[in-house]
């Protein structure tokens, strides 16, 4: 590795603890599942441990652990429900979805809980639990919708639900839909 590969190396670990999944892989917030794998290929070319294996090992394990960020930051942006969670979470200030160790941000909700679990009526965690199935195939439109329904079955008072859909909103607006 070079002095200046080296000291790029160096540069990124630096700033990891810092930066959010999208800076990471260098994409925008409205980046599409296409846009984003390609991403993900370029930042594994450059940092998967594989094509370190003649360095020194604490270059080793620097690669590793940006490689590691990379891959959590593509396992969490490229499963739409987990997106969504992530994109809520980072509008409040949190770069990482989940905590591995004490040195990294905390979780985005520590009392995060399925969607259904967050209604009242039965007829609000049904159309929760159809708004689950929009989410996982990456229907945001849909997936809005039967929350306001089942925020509607719920009587229009659900703060719980409220929350979500306001967050929803706004990655939808974000992502142009």
């Amino acid at each position: 590795m070079s002095p200046e590969e080296l000291a790029n190396l160096e540069r990124w670990h630096q700033v990891l603890d810092d930066s959010d999944y999208y800076e990471i892989l260098g994409v925008l917030e409205l980046v599409d599942p296409v846009a984003l794998r390609g991403a993900f290929h370029d930042f594994s070319r450059r940092f998967h441990p594989d094509g370190h294996l003649s360095e020194s090992e604490a270059v080793r394990e620097l690669v590793s652990r940006v490689f590691q960020r990379g891959a959590e930051a593509y396992r969490v942006l490229s499963d739409p429900e987990t997106r969504l969670r992530y994109d809520m979470g980072l509008e409040r200030g949190h770069l990482r979805l989940s905590r591995r160790d004490s040195s990294q941000v905390p979780a985005v909700r520590e009392d995060a809980r399925p969607l259904h679990e967050l209604c009242r009526s039965a007829g609000a965690k049904l159309c929760a639990m159809r708004a689950d199935k929009h989410f996982s195939q990456g229907d945001l439109a849909a997936a809005q919708a039967e929350l306001e329904r089942a925020l509607e079955f719920d009587g229009g008072t659900n703060p719980a639900l409220q929350e979500r859909l306001e967050a929803l909103g706004i990655v939808r607006y974000a992502r142009g839909d």
